[in-house]
């Protein structure tokens, strides 16, 4: 169990693609950025929180909600896509933990706003299953496109 938890640590920390990479050295961290999708705006990060909820309701996704936290620097707002759930159950209902809703993180960084979503491809790495590829491929640019919209 140790190497495995290692391993996925391991992958998660260098990189995720559609197949599984071999375990790179720690040295190769600053791939990490490949599991994170990043924008910059000038919105303030309320607005941008008010945009991603007001997204999701025009699309009738769920809004989970958002949290402050770090000393109210860092915004953490969740939403769901039903479609995505609906691909990704029937591999178990326990996936329902990581299901990919759409994790955003809302900051503040060098005078500007910044949006950091997990790209959906990370619960490929944790449980690899067909459903999961399938649910992960359909939420990706759900997502994205969230993203890019909100930082306009």
């Amino acid at each position: 169990m140790k190497a495995y938890c290692g391993a996925l640590l391991a992958a998660l920390v260098t990189g995720c693609a559609s197949t599984p990479a071999p375990v790179r050295p720690a040295a190769a961290a600053t791939q990490s950025r490949d599991i994170f999708v990043i924008r910059s705006t000038d919105k303030s990060p309320d607005a941008v929180v008010e945009a991603i909820a007001a997204y999701a309701a025009a699309k009738k996704w769920p809004y989970l909600g958002a949290d402050k936290v770090k000393q109210d620097q860092v915004t953490l707002v969740k939403i769901c896509i039903p479609e995505v759930g609906q691909q990704l159950w029937p591999a178990g209902l326990h996936l329902s933990a990581m299901l990919p809703c759409g994790n955003f993180g809302v900051y503040r960084k060098d005078g500007r706003t910044e949006i950091s979503l997990l790209h959906p491809r990370y619960m490929q790495l944790l449980y690899p299953d067909p459903a999961v590829e399938k649910a992960s491929a359909t939420a990706a640019p759900l997502l994205i496109q969230l993203l890019d919209t909100v930082a306009q």
